[in-house]
């Protein structure tokens, strides 16, 4: 049987520096600074519509992360993905894969942010649709 009491999930990136991880996500990924604990800061949270992500100060796995290139993934569901997308080329994110449509369904790109974890943006073609139907809709 499978509990129906968890309301969500909030994925956690080890950093050894958190002001700069939470700058970061400010500033070329449009999030949100929602709260920041501790002098010198060592756990923050920072939002972007309703995806959550939490900071941690957690150096040697900041530091096994990098080391060893194991390249964590954060998904992260969008909608209007072409104005994100446009956002992240224009504040120089380091976009390691372009926007395209995935066989699975959804268009996505992949954001390697400065911890070394893959954040994958993305789509679902059900989403699209919609705005897709507006948009030619309005040029009729």
């Amino acid at each position: 049987m499978a509990l129906k009491n968890f309301s969500s999930a909030v994925p956690v990136i080890a950093t050894s520096d958190v002001l700069g991880t939470v700058r970061y996500f400010e500033q070329t990924l449009g999030f949100q600074q929602q709260w920041i604990w501790g002098d010198p800061p060592v756990y923050a949270g920072v939002r972007a519509g309703g995806a959550w992500l939490y900071v941690t100060h957690d150096p040697e796995l900041a530091t096994t992360i990098r080391e060893r290139r194991l390249s964590p993934d954060i998904f992260l569901w969008v909608s209007n993905i072409d104005s994100v997308y446009a956002h992240h080329q224009a504040s120089r994110a380091d976009i390691t894969e372009e926007l395209s449509e995935r066989p699975w369904g959804v268009r996505q790109y992949v954001v390697r942010e400065p911890n070394g974890y893959f954040l994958k943006v993305a789509e679902s073609r059900e989403e699209q649709q919609p705005e897709r139907e507006q948009e030619q809709s309005a040029t009729k």
